[in-house]
């Protein structure tokens, strides 16, 4: 008798619409804009922020890039790389630190008219930002200085940000008035565990500053991921701790890139179009990129030209300019 009740009350909440399968909650969801993560439908198109991250060695470990939708990773001076991260998340403690903006790095954030996060720039960079339509943030000086702090001393790599001041900067410059309209990229889920390749798998680049600068990414089988490696070391995040990891990697090739001053300070041509190499599921593919103009999405295909799909979650994007060197394993 007990079992009918139940079965009976279970009956008409499933007619009335009061009994909700947790299946219906997820469909609930849609993908996120930025990295094809389901989440919330209010939660789909967050107006990004991109923030220029350091890689110096004396900086490490970084802050938010376990967050961090997209990854952009290129030379800045000396042969040693700097990150631009761009987030959608809206609950990040920590990112850091903040260093200063390159020209190329304010293209591809561009491609958002992300909110740029940085601390100074090169003249190109400073420049080029004046000149763009999108939000500036300045860590050093001016009004914007206020959505940063220091940790840690008054050092060069002590200064850092988070998503709420960087909720308040958006707000300050008016940006919730319109809604991001660049040009998402194809995302997919995972495939299931027997389609992923086994074996050891993954990829390193070497930029010629050394060895504590050397990148290995390493596929994990089981969670579908590639682990990050610097200097032979995981490359851990400074809060949890926990090593950082990407669902995509991309080595986006370049021309060599052009020294412009005594500073080692370099021009990347990242506009126009060539080869790029995609590891993804355990498996690395030649593919294509192609960026048209300072605003124009880096869009990726296959050599057939076919619109490349990523797995849902981050995408690390490694740029290696022509001379410098990667190896598949």
């Amino acid at each position: 008798m007990v079992k009918q009740i139940t079965a009976a009350i279970l009956l008409a909440a499933l007619i009335s619409g009061a009994f909700v399968y947790p299946v219906e909650a997820a469909a609930k969801k849609a993908p996120r804009r930025l990295d094809g993560v389901l989440v919330p439908p209010g939660q789909t198109n967050q107006w990004p922020v991109a923030v220029m991250i350091d890689n110096h060695a004396a900086s490490r470990p970084p802050a938010g890039l376990d967050k961090a939708s997209v990854v952009y990773e290129a030379l800045a001076e000396g042969g040693i790389p700097r990150f631009m991260a761009v987030f959608a998340q809206p609950k990040i403690s920590l990112i850091g630190p903040v260093r200063s903006a390159r020209p190329y790095f304010v293209r591809y954030a561009a491609e958002y008219r992300a909110g740029l996060a940085h601390a100074g720039g090169s003249f190109d960079a400073l420049n080029l930002l004046r000149s763009l339509r999108m939000p500036n943030f300045e860590g050093i000086k001016g009004k914007t200085a206020q959505y940063f702090y220091r940790r840690g001393g008054n050092c060069v790599y002590c200064l850092f940000t988070d998503s709420k001041q960087m909720t308040r900067a958006l707000k300050a410059a008016k940006v919730y008035r319109k809604k991001p309209t660049y040009q998402p990229w194809k995302f997919k889920a995972d495939p299931p565990l027997a389609e992923r390749r086994t074996g050891k798998h993954g990829a390193t680049v070497d930029f010629g500053a050394g060895a504590a600068y050397a990148i290995r990414y390493q596929y994990d089988r089981k969670k579908n991921v590639y682990q990050r490696f610097t200097g032979g070391r995981p490359h851990l995040d400074r809060l949890t701790r926990q090593q950082l990891t990407a669902k995509n990697v991309v080595l986006l090739l370049v021309p060599k890139e052009r020294v412009l001053d005594r500073k080692g300070r370099i021009s990347l041509n990242t506009i126009g179009k060539g080869k790029a190499v995609l590891l993804k599921d355990g498996y690395s593919r030649t593919i294509r990129w192609q960026k048209r103009t300072t605003y124009g999405r880096t869009m990726f295909t296959s050599l057939d030209g076919d619109e490349i799909e990523f797995n849902r979650g981050s995408v690390w994007i490694t740029v290696v300019p022509r001379g410098h060197h990667y190896r598949l394993f």
